[in-house]
C-alpha cells in the first residue's frame, strides 16, 4: 500500500518519503586497488562498457529491503573503496548486528549506513557513486518506478557507470500448483513466479533509467532466496552475521543454517532459463540441500558485486542457481563461471 501511495505522489513529495518506502524493515523479513577501467567487449561492437574494479575510491551504493541489501553493502565494503546503504532509522541497529563482522560487532570502518531520512546525504552520496545494487528479499516486493527514477537521475548521478538489480527467474519452467502449495503451507517466500509481471516491469525499468543515466545494467535472477550467513563459528564473516539465525530460526536447529553449511557452491546460467523445483517443491521449500530452483543469498550477493568487474556482465542477464558445496568459490571459480556471459 505504502508503495502504490508513493506512485500516486508528485517528485516534490516523494523526495522525503522514498526511500522509507523503498527500504522494507529487516524485522519484518524473519533480509588491491586499481584505476576503474573501461575496456571494449570482445565482439564486433565499438561499444566500450565499463567495470567498476576495487579502488581506494570507488564506491558501491545500495538500496532495496530485507537481509539481501545487507549482505551486498557489506561484500562492497570488504572488496571496494567505500559503500553505503540506505536503512530505516528503527531497523538501523538491527542492520548492524547482521553486517558485524564477528559478535564483538565490528563493522567495515568504510561502511556507510544511511538513515533513510537523510536524503541530502543520499543526494551527495548519489553524486560519487560509481554502481548501484538493487535488490528485494520479499517475493511480493518490486522498486517503484518513481523511486529507480529518483535515484537514477542524470542530475543526480555523476559517476555511475553500472547498475546491478536483482530480479527472478520468469520462464514459468518448473513452477505450477505444487510450488504454489509450498509457499502457501512451508515457506512464504518460495519463488513461485507469482509476480512475474511486475518483475519484468521492474527490468524494464531499470535498464531505461540506466540509459538515461548513461550506465549499464545487469540483472542478476534469482529463485527462492535461502541462507545468507556465516555458518558455524563465524566461518565466512563477510556475510550476515550468526544473529541472522536466530532472527530466522522456527525450530531447534534452523534449516537456514544447514542449507549454509551444506551449499556453498554457486553456478551461472545467462540469460532466463532456470528451472524452478516443480513437483518437488513440497520437498525443497526449507530443504538444505542443492535443488533446482534455489538461490543462496550468498551467492546472489557475490555474483552482484563480482559482475560489477566483469565487462561482459553488462547488459546483460543471468541467473545464479545452488551447487552442494561445503566450500565458497575461489575467485578463479568466480571467473571461470563468469566466461558463460561471452558464449
Amino acid at each position: 500500500e505504502m508503495m502504490k501511495q508513493l506512485a500516486a505522489q508528485n517528485f516534490g513529495s516523494m523526495k522525503k518519503a522514498f526511500i522509507s518506502v523503498l527500504v522494507g524493515t529487516v524485522a519484518s523479513m524473519a533480509g588491491a586497488f586499481q584505476v576503474p577501467t573501461r575496456a571494449t567487449r570482445a565482439s564486433t561492437s565499438t561499444r566500450q562498457y565499463a567495470t567498476i574494479q576495487p579502488t581506494e575510491s570507488s564506491t558501491i551504493g545500495t538500496v532495496g529491503n530485507g537481509y539481501l541489501p545487507i549482505i551486498l553493502a557489506k561484500l562492497s565494503a570488504l572488496t571496494h573503496g567505500n559503500a553505503w546503504v540506505i536503512c530505516p532509522a528503527a531497523d538501523m541497529e538491527m542492520m548492524k548486528q547482521l553486517a558485524a563482522m564477528d559478535g564483538s560487532g565490528e563493522l567495515p570502518n568504510n561502511l556507510e549506513f544511511v538513515p533513510a531520512s537523510d536524503t541530502d546525504r543520499v543526494e551527495t552520496l548519489l553524486r560519487d557513486t560509481d554502481a548501484l545494487l538493487v535488490a528485494c528479499d520479499d517475493v511480493d516486493s518490486v522498486v517503484d518506478p518513481n523511486v529507480i527514477n529518483y535515484l537514477l537521475d542524470p542530475e543526480k548521478v555523476n559517476n555511475l557507470q553500472r547498475v546491478v538489480a536483482m530480479s527472478r527467474n520468469l520462464n514459468g519452467a518448473g513452477m505450477g500448483m505444487f510450488v504454489s502449495a509450498s509457499r502457501r503451507a512451508a515457506n512464504a517466500q518460495v519463488w513461485d513466479n507469482s509476480n512475474a509481471v511486475a518483475y519484468r516491469s521492474f527490468e524494464q525499468n531499470i535498464k531505461d533509467a540506466a540509459q538515461k543515466c548513461g550506465a549499464d545494467w545487469t540483472i542478476v535472477r534469482a529463485g527462492t532466496l535461502k541462507g545468507g550467513a556465516c555458518g558455524e563459528s563465524n566461518l565466512y564473516p563477510q556475510y550476515l552475521a550468526e544473529s541472522y539465525y536466530q532472527l530466522t530460526k522456527n525450530d531447534i536447529i534452523t534449516w537456514q543454517l544447514l542449507f549454509d553449511c551444506n551449499i556453498r557452491g554457486v553456478k551461472l546460467q545467462k540469460g532466463d532459463v532456470m528451472s524452478g523445483p516443480g513437483v518437488k517443491a513440497v520437498f525443497t521449500a526449507t530443504g538444505s540441500e542443492e535443488h533446482e530452483g534455489d538461490s543462496s543469498r550468498g551467492g546472489v550477493a557475490e555474483a552482484m558485486v563480482r559482475s560489477l568487474g566483469v565487462e561482459d556482465a553488462a547488459n546483460q542477464d543471468f541467473a545464479v542457481g545452488t551447487v552442494a558445496a561445503r566450500e565458497i568459490p575461489t575467485n578463479e571459480e568466480w571467473a571461470q563461471m563468469f566466461q558463460c556471459l561471452s558464449n
